[in-house]
């Protein structure tokens, strides 16, 4: 089977707008989360903070390209920039046709979506509606605005199953790779803060409420006081490519991706279930071909909510027991929606790096199954890291890294 390897990352951040200034922050135990005045103003909204990115600078992606892009998809197109000059891409090959896309958002822009139907339902009329409006409504405007910035006529895809996007998208591109279908992807996922991204979480009690004064304290994930969901925005890529040709050509590897695994609980919308998490982990470690005793490290989804976090805590130590140390990244940035896989993949490949585990920050009073949870930055030997990620629907991503 053809081994499939890291080589580049880029990332556009609450924490900072490459690899390395996040993962400082992390270690820092700072937080990207603040105070949403604009939320304020919309009626009955308990949500009243979030995570946006702060200094991007969407000139540095040429006017042409970036007319009809959304937020989303110049985070995205930013954090592609930067991967591939970190894994020194031949950028001639991007044309090929061996090279892929992966990549997605929850939905399209919320904000253009908001823009469309406040114009078209307060007049009747589409006079007034800007002619680039679908381009970043559409479920793919991420992927094709990729595809379009760098001349990528290989596959495309565009997963867009929530907080579940880009670990999928790492598994559609180790198949890809895996099947002879190409030979790198450009993979990873994007979103955009939108007040209706948090009253969408707001309205099923699954966003974290008030805490304007004091933000950076949620979300609190596996906390006997967790209260929700806190939306976060950004962009996470990263570069895969066969591990042969990548080694030919002296790319950096970075890490390997060992397995992926997927399933559905195909039992409630918004309820999770323990058993469905636990699959989506053993086909990932079966995928890997490795029994749970190799893994040194779980960088868990966690986001914060009271049901969320335990049924999550509850499949790790069905798999893993207590022994194993379990961190959540969504204490430090929010909830990166689309964007939260390959953020935290970039985390534990920097972890891996530095032999650091990170810690789970606003964790002070765990009360869910006695997994091993690490509040600070604990220095550990990693070998094969999971990281796991899980989606409105039931739907489960897990993915295996090791050394590469």
């Amino acid at each position: 089977m053809r081994r499939v390897v890291v080589t580049g990352m880029g990332l556009v951040s609450p924490l900072g707008g490459d690899p390395e200034a996040m993962w400082r922050s992390v270690l820092a135990k700072e937080s990207g989360v603040a105070a949403m005045p604009s939320f304020a103003s919309v009626g009955d909204l308990g949500t009243q903070i979030g995570a946006p990115v702060r200094d991007f600078l969407p000139e540095r992606i040429p006017r042409k390209v970036r007319r009809s892009m959304s937020r989303m998809s110049q985070y995205a197109t930013a954090a592609a920039t930067d991967a591939l000059a970190s894994a020194r891409f031949p950028m001639d090959e991007l044309s090929s046709g061996r090279v892929a896309i992966a990549a997605g958002s929850t939905t399209g822009s919320p904000d253009a979506m908001e823009e469309f139907w406040r114009e078209f339902i307060a007049t009747n009329s589409i006079r007034g509606i800007q002619s680039t409006a679908f381009l970043k409504v559409m479920s793919h405007t991420v992927s094709s605005h990729l595809a379009l910035a760098f001349g990528v006529t290989g596959p495309i895809h565009s997963p867009c199953c929530a907080c579940a996007v880009s670990n999928q998208a790492v598994g559609i591109g180790l198949d890809l790779i895996r099947l002879n279908r190409a030979d790198a992807v450009i993979a990873g996922g994007a979103d955009e803060l939108s007040v209706l991204s948090a009253a969408t979480f707001d309205v099923v009690r699954a966003g974290c409420r008030g805490w304007g004064d004091s933000p950076t304290l949620r979300p609190a994930p596996f906390d006997r006081t967790r209260d929700g969901v806190v939306c976060a925005e950004g962009s996470a890529i990263v570069i895969l490519e066969e591990r042969q040709r990548a080694i030919a050509r002296g790319a950096p590897i970075l890490c390997e991706v060992l397995g992926y695994g997927e399933s559905c609980d195909a039992n409630h919308m918004s309820t999770p279930e323990p058993t469905g998490m636990q699959h989506a982990m053993e086909r990932a470690l079966a995928d890997a071909g490795l029994p749970a005793s190799a893994v040194d490290y779980i960088c868990a989804h966690a986001t914060g909510t009271q049901l969320g976090d335990a049924s999550e805590a509850r499949a790790t130590f069905d798999v893993f027991g207590d022994q194993v140390p379990v961190t959540s990244l969504k204490g430090h940035f929010g909830h990166m929606l689309a964007a939260c896989g390959t953020t935290e993949l970039i985390a534990c490949i920097l972890g891996m790096r530095d032999g650091i585990v990170p810690p789970t920050r606003n964790l002070v009073d765990p009360d869910v199954a006695p997994i091993f949870l690490p509040t600070e930055p604990l220095r550990r030997e990693q070998n094969v890291i999971v990281s796991n990620n899980f989606a409105f629907g039931g739907i489960n991503a897990s993915l295996v890294i090791g050394r590469g």
